[in-house]
């Protein structure tokens, strides 16, 4: 399924997001690289050893066809006073027509100082800017109650809770369902 593309930069508090592209390789690839302990635990996509930089081009490539396509719109944080990566931010299309996927995470050095509540709510808005997009979710394990709090934070409340497989070191095998509707809307 593919949706009109949100704005490619999204201006918030401390933060900018912005679309993916070449310019963020080596901002992405230094992120993750601080940050693999932690990601590995939750994110599928960070595998068991820290990436090679030809891992971080590939994955600007696909980000960069899949916003053309329209089905998934990835966007680098950035600090709003240096331009400096901090993390990632992603909407997606792959939870089902008039619904998109907010996706998140941010370096280590950076955790609990607002940026993935900041980055969800530019992201949740920009979603909520699509027409036709009439809820927005957030999708997380249980055990990653950060990812939770930021949810819970930004007025999405849980509509479900299911079991799934553990695919990663840090995963309960339960998760967790978040939404929020263009009505609801803090």
């Amino acid at each position: 399924m593919s949706v009109p593309a949100p704005p490619e930069r999204l201006d918030g508090a401390g933060v900018v997001l912005v679309r993916v592209g070449g310019e963020h390789t080596a901002g992405i690839h230094e992120a993750k690289a601080r940050s693999h302990r932690e990601l590995w635990l939750w994110m599928d996509w960070a595998g068991e050893e820290p990436d090679p930089p030809a891992v971080a081009t590939a994955f600007v490539e696909r980000a960069v066809a899949v916003w053309d396509a329209g089905t998934e719109f990835t966007y680098a944080i950035t600090a709003a006073d240096s331009g400096e990566v901090i993390g990632g931010c992603g909407i997606m299309t792959r939870r089902g027509p008039g619904r998109l996927e907010i996706g998140y995470w941010v370096r280590t050095d950076r955790a609990g100082a607002g940026v993935a509540t900041e980055a969800a709510r530019l992201a949740t808005d920009a979603a909520f800017g699509i027409t036709g997009i009439e809820t927005a979710c957030i999708h997380h394990d249980a055990a990653n109650e950060a990812s939770g709090r930021v949810a819970e934070k930004l007025g999405y409340r849980t509509v479900d809770r299911f079991a799934t497989t553990i695919d990663n070191a840090g995963e309960s095998g339960v998760e967790v369902v978040w939404e929020l509707s263009r009505a609801g809307r803090p």
